[in-house]
């Protein structure tokens, strides 16, 4: 058997944010606005739920270690500047896992870490959208959501939805020619490449696979003929979305395929394997309890 040559977690969707309700936040911060979501995560308070994120991350490195951590937006649900929030969750997330790890770590936003370019090199060291490279190896992490600070129609949305930047795309695929490319954004769809991306993506050698957040679940698309039959991978996340119930919506109504997990890359001599790592958790929701058991699901060689 071929020897890893490689190996990366990638990780998205925590929505770190605050303890406090949205009334209980809003007498200690008049200006602040908490989202619904805040507070308990299926029976876990938001820092019991990152230092999950940390302890699934640990567990992994420890079975086969890792190269590099790669976390594909909504660190948070800052929303900024809407939300007002006391302190960045974004920054918090930072500090409270991605500081701690034995290895690497390297973010891109989501739609809810709203934060401009500058503010957000600030916080993480590198820009909303940036190349990483380990050898042969490369990450083209790309912004699909550039329009900041939080978009004022739907501001708890945070960021509007773009299209990829397709001189970003056209550059790096030229430069790092010859090598394996993957790319990698918080939302990614078909919808979001224009004709001249399109071209790009079906013309390119090198791009192996699409990896993006966003959509809180696991699963494997495929592309089609006009982006070169290559697939996509949702990698899940640490994340919920809102269910109505009763005529309001809760965070607190749990479907198992939100069940919290990560992906894995691994470069091997011959081959290039993918998966999906569903974690063990117990998930308390109002309707009901949910123990799941660790499992890696959605298996590709590429």
């Amino acid at each position: 058997m071929s020897e890893i040559k490689k190996r990366f977690l990638l990780v998205s969707d925590m929505h770190y944010t605050c303890e406090e309700s949205y009334s209980e936040l809003k007498k200690l911060y008049p200006e602040a606005k908490a989202s619904l979501a805040s507070g308990n995560a299926f029976g876990m308070s938001q820092r019991e739920k990152v230092e999950k994120v940390y302890r699934d991350i640990i567990k992994e490195h420890e079975r086969s270690p890792l190269d590099a951590v790669l976390v594909l937006g909504d660190l948070s649900i800052d929303d900024y500047d809407y939300r007002k929030l006391p302190k960045s969750y974004c920054e918090k997330f930072k500090e409270d896992c991605m500081d701690r790890l034995p290895v690497p770590s390297y973010a891109i936003p989501g739609n809810h870490d709203s934060w401009p370019n500058e503010l957000w090199k600030d916080m993480m060291g590198c820009d909303r959208q940036y190349v990483l490279e380990f050898g042969d190896t490369v990450f083209i992490m790309a912004d699909t959501f550039p329009g900041t600070p939080a978009m004022e129609r739907d501001p708890g949305s945070g960021s509007e939805l773009a299209l990829v930047d397709d001189e970003f795309l056209r550059v790096n695929l030229e430069k790092h020619k010859g090598k394996k490319i993957f790319l990698c954004a918080h939302h990614l769809d078909a919808f979001l490449f224009s004709d001249k991306g399109k071209r790009l993506i079906r013309e390119s050698r090198d791009l192996v696979c699409m990896y993006r957040g966003h959509v809180h679940i696991s699963s494997v698309i495929d592309m089609g003929k006009d982006m070169g039959d290559l697939k996509l991978f949702d990698i899940g996340g640490y994340g919920y979305s809102a269910q109505l119930v009763d005529g309001k919506y809760s965070f607190n109504v749990f479907d198992p395929a939100w069940a919290w997990g990560y992906q894995i890359l691994e470069i091997y001599d011959d081959k290039i394997r993918t998966y999906h790592v569903t974690t063990d958790n117990k998930y308390i929701a109002d309707n009901g309890i949910f123990e799941i058991k660790e499992a890696v699901e959605d298996e590709y060689e590429l």
